[in-house]
């Protein structure tokens, strides 16, 4: 990442063998004990960094009677990505505010926790919330999610002392003892492939009544090769009501669940 606090949006984390490993043991070592045991399954949509684009994805959960998740990477406000188009801005804070949906922290450089010191890291996610307070956004943030998935577990203790929930993107749902500063995730794009796997995880946590996060980036007819298709969260969505499941926020969802007061 680069150190004047602007994104590089070119980042690729690394994927040697040493650091797959190092991934490997950090997300099965928990830092943050938790119990998710809902009385009914818990679906949680979010949306990673965010492009205005992603508000297309509110739309589809608002219409099932539910909210979603917005995870804002504060450098990216008010900037064009190079691929997902026009980024959030206050003015998108401000509208998801006022329909009840839930913005949440993704650091502020969209920062690789994995490779930076954790006083980096506490800087990093501190000028986050600076940044969204900064932007009008004055309610206090309890979700946030790692870049890239991305952590170590000094950070991930970190997180779960000053978030309620951390996501990663483990594939999977949580269910009994789970580590609420990495909770699983399921990705969305625009393949069949994402199709089969996100119905496959959903009606398995329909099933057992748990807590499943899909999340994704930039949504449309014709998404990024970041974002999933409309239509794919029209139809997860409508399954998940028919289920008999709650869309709710990650916040919301940690209540429901058991996981926080």
């Amino acid at each position: 990442m680069t150190q004047s606090g602007m994104p590089q949006w070119n980042y690729v984390p690394s994927r040697t063998p040493v650091a797959k490993v190092q991934r490997r043991v950090t997300q099965w070592r928990r830092a943050c004990l938790a119990q998710v045991a809902p009385d009914r399954p818990i679906i949680s949509f979010t949306f990673d960094d965010f492009p205005k684009s992603a508000l297309n994805g509110a739309d589809v959960i608002e219409a099932q009677g539910g909210k979603a998740g917005f995870y804002a990477c504060s450098s990216f406000l008010g900037q064009r990505s190079p691929v997902m188009g026009e980024m959030f801005d206050a003015e998108t804070l401000a509208e998801l505010r006022q329909r009840g949906h839930e913005v949440g922290a993704h650091s502020h450089t969209h920062l690789d926790c994995a490779q930076a010191r954790l006083e980096r890291v506490e800087r990093d996610i501190g000028e986050n919330l600076v940044a969204l307070a900064e932007a009008g956004h004055h309610e206090t943030v309890s979700a946030f999610a790692f870049p890239y998935g991305e952590t170590t577990y000094a950070a991930k203790r970190w997180v779960g002392d000053v978030f309620a929930t951390g996501r990663g993107v483990l594939p999977g749902f949580n269910l009994g003892e789970t580590d609420r500063s990495q909770l699983r995730a399921v990705e969305l794009g625009a393949s069949e492939a994402h199709r089969r796997r996100a119905m496959v995880m959903l009606e398995a946590c329909l099933r057992r009544k748990g807590w499943l996060f899909f999340f994704t980036h930039d949504v449309g007819a014709a998404p990024t090769d970041y974002g999933a298709p409309t239509e794919l969260i029209e139809e997860l969505a409508a399954r998940a009501v028919d289920g008999g499941a709650i869309l709710a926020a990650p916040t919301l969802g940690a209540v429901l669940s058991g996981v926080i007061d």
